[in-house]
């Protein structure tokens, strides 16, 4: 009955489609099949391009695998690094954030690394992250070097140029957080190495404290570190290189960009909290430093899309933890 009304409506009496539509759209709507079938294509496709941004490609996490060249002893050959950066505890889905995790632990690797922003600035981001480390530390057996982490932006004040500086580190979400993640068998590192050994062979990691704070300092951090020895550098913000250039690493991973986050076609991101825009995401390469290896050919940096978000929107930028394969290349020095 409803089916003959429209068809009537359409081809017998146009007259009182005409009465009941005065705009020539919906006259030409309800009169062209085509035109029809095309306009409801296109707001399909506009409505989902509006909510797969928004409520999907923001948990379509990948684990993207690299190896890792590094000139090192060959008893490190193989040696897997998981890294993990960006959780943004309190704004991405603690659930969403259990479960990267969990999948990436499978993985098995000897050592994780978190690249900072713990958290998303805020009292209410602490119990989410507090169930995280507690998944974390429940994971150290089977992690065999244990689990690395240091601070980003968002672990000293909320995102804002007017209020991260050095007084952040003595606020009390910051307090809480050093607490937090002090007492959970992560060791925190704020521009200071570990070295991992095995037998008389070392490999060194070295992490930086937040460079917006003012509180990072490359010379500690690298202090009695020789040119020639394997170090990979945990650095937040890949802004970081400018003065890091000069120091003797040959692996440095980094997050802070969400790769973009939104990466619009043609136009690219929008708004990236970074002065070298040209570090987004990947791989970059820089040339060896006097003293280092000549078989290593350069330095590397990796930049991670990283996990969580401080806003839930991705675009032609899906999520990502990392997992590197260690390549041991030979030893011989640069003059």
């Amino acid at each position: 009955m409803a089916r003959a009304f429209v068809r009537n409506v359409r081809l017998k009496n146009p007259e009182r489609a005409g009465g009941a539509v005065t705009r020539r759209l919906e006259r030409l709507l309800l009169n062209n099949r085509p035109l029809n079938i095309f306009m409801s294509s296109a707001a399909k496709w506009t409505l989902a391009a509006l909510l797969w941004p928004r409520f999907v490609a923001p948990y379509r996490w990948r684990l993207t695998r690299h190896a890792m060249p590094l000139a090192v002893d060959p008893v490190f050959d193989g040696y897997r690094i998981l890294q993990l950066t960006d959780l943004h505890a309190g704004k991405a889905k603690l659930s969403y954030l259990q479960r990267v995790i969990e999948q990436a632990l499978a993985e098995k690797p000897n050592l994780v690394v978190i690249t900072g922003d713990l958290i998303d600035y805020h009292p209410d981001s602490l119990e989410p992250l507090r169930a995280v480390l507690r998944q974390l530390s429940a994971a150290l057996p089977q992690v065999p070097d244990g689990i690395l982490a240091i601070f980003g932006n968002h672990d000293y004040h909320e995102y804002s140029w007017r209020h991260v500086g050095a007084r952040s580190a003595h606020r009390s979400v910051h307090k809480r957080l050093l607490h937090a993640v002090q007492h959970s068998g992560i060791r925190l590192l704020r521009n200071e190495q570990v070295r991992i050994t095995r037998g008389a062979a070392a490999l060194t990691i070295v992490g930086l404290d937040e460079m917006w704070t003012g509180r990072a300092d490359a010379a500690a951090t690298f202090a009695g570190i020789a040119s020639n020895e394997p170090v990979i550098c945990l650095q937040h913000n890949p802004d970081g290189i400018e003065f890091l250039r000069d120091y003797p690493w040959q692996f440095m991973l980094c997050g802070h960009s969400h790769g973009g986050q939104a990466n619009f076609p043609f136009l690219g991101s929008i708004y990236v909290p970074m002065e070298n825009r040209q570090y987004l995401q990947g791989l970059f390469h820089f040339p060896l430093l006097p003293g280092q290896p000549s078989a290593l050919k350069h330095r590397t940096m990796f930049v991670s899309r990283g996990i969580g978000h401080s806003t839930p929107i991705r675009m032609r930028c899906p999520p990502e933890s990392t997992l590197f394969t260690v390549e041991a290349v030979s030893t011989d020095y640069t003059d």
